[in-house]
């Protein structure tokens, strides 16, 4: 079939025929990938042992989408949704498959059909959703998101009305969600009015806590005080940067940690503390050797409103062999027209620009400027460079340094070393030091495609330990599911480099390689620290005596039970459905 859809693309004479042929074929490849996905599920099912792993932690399930995960550099939620879209086209609705086959649909049709007809149990009802569905789809041309999601519950309404997905909507009318774009965080909430005052009120009342020299706004003040509610705050740190000020000091927290790294630049002149010397290691006594290296010490304090780390590491530019020309190879170039760039601008005057009412756009009304002088006063200030780099919260987005710097006036700041050439650690678990280090270097966990930050990771000996001493080259980060993946299933296997690259083995003998989250913004954390000392060779999988953390019911256990209760809950709205539909005499 794919000698067809390229044959077509070639044949193609005109830019929108190739459109539509390329789009054939971006589907059916598409189509073909999922069931490529199936068949690694069933061929992982029929392996020796399989029903034994079907209440791990880590189960078959699991051990497919990190493989499939691996094969795409994709997250874990987004290859479990893949394969879960593979299996119901495979197992329960094979017409629409076959449309998709032929590059009919798209991917995102494909997967709306199989959320919406999920609830569907009876076989008949099945067979008959799957031949209307696949019927319309050769037939009904372009509809919207909405279009489709109508038609596609007309279909299963007809067919089981307990089917039709509404509960989901219903749950949702009341939620609270935080979404983050570039620094910035979006709160939207639905509570009930009493619920609502008090909240309102409440922030009144935080943003009244500073002095009257703060130079925030009042929607900036109320807007701290959301901040303030999250750290358990009692009241909102002043910004009026005066000594005699009372109200600026950080109040105590109520054990909730937000960790950032920045580099130092980002904190000097800025106005925030000086970063703290490192605390001395407290020595650590190693567990007993059980051969389970799962490290689950988060090495930061818990009592930190910010902890913002800057390395002590130094990038100095390279150097290079380039002689500047002599002015006899010199030609004289056009005078250019003098125009002023953008200058490096003072991170304190930036940070503090941060807050306060907005300075206006122009120096008169709009309506009182011709094209020329509204063109020329908007080009008159080129705007400044920041002095300083970025810097990053730990499972969130990147910070700008006015931003940081902002954020440092009331952090607990705390320097972040670079092991260097350091040599091992005499202990099983690394010390808070090395911990950090390996948690800042690495941002997420190192399997392909997992974004699960650091700071909820577990921090795993490459070569396990004793085999493998403790030091940042042999030191990863990897979340639970992962840790387990690498412990106790075969032929998962990954190296670590001294700059911090991984290597990942998967059990057909793929490798994919993964890179260090800080290589791009703090590169000095990337610097090759010392070589691996090891003793003695290590078995193939040291799991002996070990138990993998198991799951009170199957994953299919779990799943058909949300379809029950889901179906069930549909029960009242089904039945006055019904009543309705009943003609009147």
């Amino acid at each position: 079939m794919f000698e067809e859809f390229t044959a077509a693309v070639a044949g193609a004479r005109t830019p929108a025929g190739r459109v539509g042929a390329q789009a054939r074929l971006e589907n059916a490849a598409c189509a073909a990938r999922l069931a490529s996905m199936y068949q690694m599920l069933e061929r992982a099912y029929a392996a020796s042992g399989s029903a034994d792993r079907e209440q791990w932690r880590c189960d078959t399930w699991s051990a497919v989408c990190a493989q499939i995960g691996a094969a795409q550099t994709i997250t874990g939620g987004m290859a479990n949704g893949q394969l879960m879209t593979a299996v119901i086209l495979a197992e329960k609705l094979p017409m629409v498959g076959a449309v998709f086959d032929e590059g009919l649909i798209t991917y995102l049709v494909v997967r709306t059909i199989c959320t919406r007809t999920g609830l569907v149990k009876d076989p008949d009802a099945v067979r008959a959703v799957d031949a209307e569905l696949a019927a319309d789809l050769r037939s009904h041309g372009a509809r919207s998101l909405n279009q489709l999601d109508a038609d596609i519950d007309a279909v299963v309404l007809r067919h089981d009305p307990y089917a039709v997905r509404r509960t989901e909507d219903k749950a949702r009318s009341r939620h609270a969600e935080v979404a983050y774009d570039h620094g910035a965080a979006y709160v939207t909430a639905t509570v009930t009015e009493p619920e609502g005052r008090a909240l309102d009120t409440r922030l009144d009342a935080l943003a009244a806590t500073v002095c009257d020299r703060d130079p925030r706004t009042r929607d900036q003040l109320r807007s701290a005080a959301v901040g303030a509610m999250g750290f358990g705050w009692n009241r909102v740190p002043c910004m009026c940067e005066s000594p005699a000020c009372d109200a600026a000091t950080t109040p105590p927290v109520g054990g909730v940690v937000i960790h950032v790294i920045a580099p130092r630049d980002a904190l000097d002149n800025a106005g925030g503390p000086a970063p703290e010397p490192p605390e001395p290691d407290d020595d650590v006594e190693p567990p007993p050797d059980d051969g389970f290296d799962c490290s689950d010490d988060l090495g930061f304090e818990d009592n930190d409103a910010d902890s913002t780390a800057g390395s002590e590491s130094d990038c100095s530019p390279t150097s290079s062999n380039y002689e500047p020309p002599t002015e006899d190879d010199r030609e004289t170039p056009a005078e250019p027209e003098s125009r002023p760039g953008p200058g490096v601008g003072d991170l304190a005057a930036q940070r503090r620009g941060l807050v306060g009412e907005a300075p206006p756009m122009l120096s008169k009304p709009l309506r009182e400027y011709t094209f020329a002088e509204l063109c020329a006063e908007q080009s008159a200030d080129p705007g400044q460079f920041c002095p300083a780099g970025p810097g990053v919260v730990l499972g969130g987005g990147v910070l700008p340094a006015p931003l940081i710097a902002h954020l440092a006036m009331h952090a607990r700041i705390t320097a972040l070393i670079h092991p260097g050439q350091a040599p091992p650690e005499p202990r099983y678990r690394p010390s808070r030091r090395l911990a950090d280090f390996v948690r800042a270097r690495d941002l997420t966990c190192r399997h392909p495609g997992c974004t699960r930050p650091a700071t909820v990771c577990q921090i795993d000996h490459v070569i396990p330990w004793p085999y493998g001493a403790t030091m940042a080259s042999n030191l990863a980060c990897l979340c639970v599911e992962h840790h387990l993946l690498k412990t106790f299933w075969p032929d998962w296997t990954y190296t670590l480099a001294p700059d911090g690259t991984v290597v990942w083995t998967d059990p057909d003998g793929q490798q994919t390689t993964t890179y260090p989250g800080s290589r791009l913004l703090f590169g000095e954390l990337c610097a090759p620290t010392a070589e691996v000392v090891t003793t003695g060779t290590p078995p193939p999988k040291h799991t002996a005596g070990l138990t993998m953390p198991r799951r009170a019911i199957t994953r299919k256990q779990a799943r058909a039970k949300r379809i029950d209760d889901e179906r069930r809950a549909n029960t009242e709205w089904v039945e006055q459905y019904l009543r309705e539909s009943i003609p009147p005499f």
